[in-house]
């Protein structure tokens, strides 16, 4: 992974080209991505386990991301975020009467937050930047079996998360970029990017 990040850098660099001042300040950056969880690597093994028995359907879906950014200089820049993920199966069994019946449940988790980034380069085309994510998560389930099913331990709270980020933009307008976090809701996302204004 260490390799993956470093070649991903020197690649975006090569691509930049010559160095030019960056013109973040009063520039709007609007993202949209899809990401990986710890979460959902736990829930996709659940799934894939339990999914080999024919009569148990499941699903899940990435983390999926909308994150907007603000310039309010050069070197900073604060914005919000969303997050959404969820996971869901499908089977059937019989009741405690002995009765067949499908069951189901669906598990999802939405996260919103502010972040606050600094961004390193001179680059008009490579945008660097490292920051803080402060995002509170909200779990919703939703079950009709009455086994066990433990999904009360899924609270809804406030989590911290560490950011170090990259964009590289193909023209003024489009880009790409990738992020890696320390703390929840992902560890690792690679989106589209849009930015307007500027000075």
């Amino acid at each position: 992974m260490k390799k993956l990040i470093i070649a991903f850098t020197l690649t975006l660099s090569a691509l930049a080209g010559p160095l030019s001042a960056q013109k973040y300040a009063g520039q709007l950056n609007v993202t949209a991505g899809a990401s990986f969880s710890m979460t959902g690597l736990l829930f996709t093994a659940l799934n894939n386990s339990i999914g080999n028995n024919s009569t148990v359907n499941t699903t899940s879906l990435p983390g999926l991301n909308g994150m907007i950014d603000y310039g309010i200089s050069d070197r900073f820049s604060v914005g919000a975020a969303y997050y959404y993920q969820g996971w869901s199966g499908k089977w059937n069994g019989t009741d405690s009467n002995g009765v067949s019946q499908d069951f189901s449940y669906n598990v999802t988790r939405q996260n919103v937050g502010l972040r606050a980034l600094f961004h390193f380069g001179d680059n008009e085309n490579l945008d660097t930047y490292a920051g803080a994510r402060f995002g509170y998560s909200f779990w919703s389930t939703k079950t009709n079996y009455s086994g066990n099913l433990d999904f009360a331990r899924f609270t809804s709270r406030l989590w911290p998360q560490a950011i170090f980020g990259m964009r590289y933009f193909f023209s003024d307008f489009i880009g790409v970029n990738a992020e890696f976090a320390v703390g929840p809701p992902y560890y690792m996302m690679f989106g589209l990017n849009a930015r307007f204004g500027g000075n």
